[in-house]
Parts: structure tokens; C-alpha cells; sequence
């Protein structure tokens, strides 16, 4: 069997329309009930009008068919009109996610989606984080007798380290327990707390503080993401990615 008559027959066998349903397909093309069945079998060719007519009622294009592609969507069939079909958005998620994790694996910034599916992908460890680790501020998780939350690392591209202008988790660590803003200590406590309970924590943050050491009122609108995860080194630890709202 060629491989456009491979790349039908797998085409109706994934089709959500026809469901591997030779007649039904051959019947929408205005052919006889036997039609798709004889020309797979057969290995026949069918016409250019067909052809075109299967692509379209398969949601598949020409170029897969071909052999020519291994997508089974085309990018330019965008430029129609109608809704996107199933199979498209399909394509792009695929396409979006290769994406992401190309650009995680050469350490650019990640969203908060990227940092989430990490969390599920990789078991919830921190080792998974490895390549985008410069992204976000690590912590111990906090007891339920904990006053304060504890640094343990601090990215170098983290927020924290941009607002502050300094990549030192000592820098970070004063200023979390010098901050004259007791409730402010308390709402970030009650967080990370609630993070070390093993779930995600994602809030939108508004911070206007005068940090300690700093000559400047800190104002800044944040979306900040607590992951719980588990380090080979530190055991029961929380990451704290924050990313900007502009």
C-alpha cells in the first residue's frame, strides 16, 4: 500500500466524523457505498477532485496525504474561513508545547503554564526544574510552628532579584524579615504554608512597602505561583515563581 493510501486508511480509522466508516465517507463524497473500500484495497488513484474532497471530509491536507509532511494539519488552511477544527487545534498545542520546552531547555523565561505542567511532568521534583532554576526563588517549606519563611536559594532572573537589582538570597533573606510590614509577613507565611500542604498556590500580589535597605518605595503588581516540590538535597521545599502583571 502507497503511502497516501496508508495515510487515508489511518485518517478514517482517527476520524471523530467518520470513524473508521468506509461507506459513510464514501457516501459524503457522492460515491458509492463500496467506493473507499475498493480504492484501499485496490490501491487505486483517485481522481484530483477527489483527492481534494477526502483532505477536506478527513480535516487532513493534500501535503499529508502526499507524504510530503508528516502534520497532518496545514497552517495555511488558516487562511479560510470557518471554525478551526479539532485536529488544528490539536497541531498547535502539540507545536506550542515543543516550543516551550525547546525554550526551557535553553533556559529563556517560562510562563506560569510551563512551570505547572513541569510540576505534573516530572513527579513534582525539583530536578525537573533544572534548566529554567534561574527563573524563580527557592524556600524551605515552613512547619506549622514556623514564624518566618527561610531562603534557600535565589534565581539570578527571579523577580525578587530584579526588583531588588541583586541575586543574594542573604539580600532577600533581610529584607523578608526586616520588612516593617507585619501583615504582610503573616499573608506571605499563611502561603507558603498552605503550598507545603502539597498543592499549588497561584494569587495575584500587590506589593507597596518600603524594603529594608532600600531609599525607594517598592511598588509592584505580581502573579506569583507556589509549587511544592521535593530536593534531593534540601527534602520538603517550596519554589516561588512571580512573573510581572503589566
Amino acid at each position: 500500500m502507497s503511502i497516501f493510501h496508508e495515510r487515508v486508511a489511518r485518517a478514517i480509522e482517527t476520524s471523530k466524523k467518520y470513524g473508521g466508516n468506509r461507506a459513510k465517507l464514501s457516501r459524503a463524497l457522492n460515491l458509492s457505498p463500496n467506493y473507499v473500500s475498493t480504492m484501499l484495497s485496490t490501491k487505486a488513484s483517485p481522481s484530483w477532485d477527489i483527492s481534494v474532497r477526502l483532505a477536506r471530509e478527513l480535516e487532513v491536507s493534500l501535503a499529508y496525504l502526499a507524504g510530503s509532511t508528516s502534520q497532518p494539519f496545514d497552517v495555511t488552511d488558516l487562511g479560510t474561513d470557518g471554525p478551526i477544527t479539532d485536529q488544528a487545534m490539536k497541531f498547535f498545542d502539540q507545536i506550542a508545547g515543543s516550543l516551550r520546552e525547546a525554550a526551557a531547555m535553553r533556559g529563556q523565561e517560562p510562563t506560569v503554564d510551563d512551570m505547572m505542567l513541569r510540576w505534573f511532568k516530572y513527579g513534582r521534583r525539583l530536578s525537573g526544574f533544572d534548566k529554567i532554576i534561574e527563573w524563580f526563588d527557592l524556600y524551605k517549606a515552613p512547619g506549622e510552628r514556623s514564624n518566618r519563611i527561610e531562603v534557600l536559594r535565589m534565581g539570578s532572573n527571579s523577580l525578587s532579584a530584579r526588583t531588588l537589582g541583586v541575586a543574594d538570597k542573604k539580600s532577600l533573606q533581610y529584607a523578608l524579615d526586616e520588612v516593617r510590614d507585619s501583615d504582610l509577613q503573616k499573608r506571605l507565611l499563611r502561603a507558603y504554608r498552605t503550598a507545603a500542604e502539597g498543592q499549588p498556590v497561584l494569587t495575584e500580589e500587590a506589593l507597596n512597602v518600603l524594603a529594608p535597605g532600600h531609599a525607594e518605595q517598592i511598588r509592584l503588581d505580581y502573579l506569583r505561583l507556589l509549587l511544592p516540590v521535593t530536593s534531593d538535597t534540601h527534602g520538603d521545599v517550596i519554589i516561588s515563581y512571580s512573573k510581572p502583571l503589566r
